[in-house]
């Protein structure tokens, strides 16, 4: 188990009310945490909360919207990134958005489904493609972001930018996050590369 200084726990969550909009701290709504992220995607309408952040999954947004198993697991993953010399472009891809280019983000909508065993899906639909002469499917979410309770907050636990199927773990953003680490340990340990 490892202990959290209590000058260093309270520092944290003092960037933290810095940070975001004091809602966004407690995170009293499942919404919130996914609000943040799509606003580092790039949603700017009146409904976006102002965010200061580098990334998805900067060290502030890790420890402040997405549960612990994720930001661990994401941890690795960019643990793993460094050692192979990678670019930081972890999994090649828009994580949130989907696909390696996309257009501003318009239409931006964001809808709860009901909580089953302590999961909130919110389902994000937006347009990322149509200025690439593109008609996007609005009745379908592009992304799907699991949302939990921890420690009296709601916090991001995983997404799907692609191939949800009902929260299926293993096409999962946090899944490839996993997957890369482990296919990393697994090469360093037998000297080749697992089989597709």
């Amino acid at each position: 188990m490892t202990r959290v200084h209590r000058p260093i726990a309270i520092t944290a969550v003092a960037a933290a009310v810095a940070l975001f909009p004091a809602r966004a701290v407690l995170a009293a709504d499942p919404l919130e945490p996914v609000r943040i992220v799509m606003s580092v995607a790039g949603w700017k309408d009146k409904d976006a909360p102002k965010v200061e952040a580098s990334g998805y999954f900067d060290d502030r947004l890790l420890g402040t919207i997405y549960s612990a198993s994720f930001a661990d697991i994401y941890g690795l993953a960019e643990k793993t990134d460094e050692l192979q010399d990678g670019s930081g472009y972890m999994l090649g891809y828009d994580e949130v958005i989907g696909g390696q280019d996309s257009c501003e983000l318009k239409d931006v909508r964001l809808e709860a489904r009901p909580e089953k065993d302590g999961v909130t899906p919110v389902n994000v639909y937006f347009d990322a493609i149509s200025c690439f002469g593109h008609s996007p499917d609005l009745s379908q979410p592009q992304t799907v972001f699991h949302v939990i309770e921890e420690d009296g907050r709601y916090i991001i636990d995983n997404l799907w930018s692609e191939d949800y199927r009902e929260g299926a773990v293993e096409s999962s953003v946090k899944a490839q996050f996993a997957a890369m680490a482990k296919a990393f340990l697994d090469f360093r340990l037998t000297g080749s590369w697992p089989k597709e």
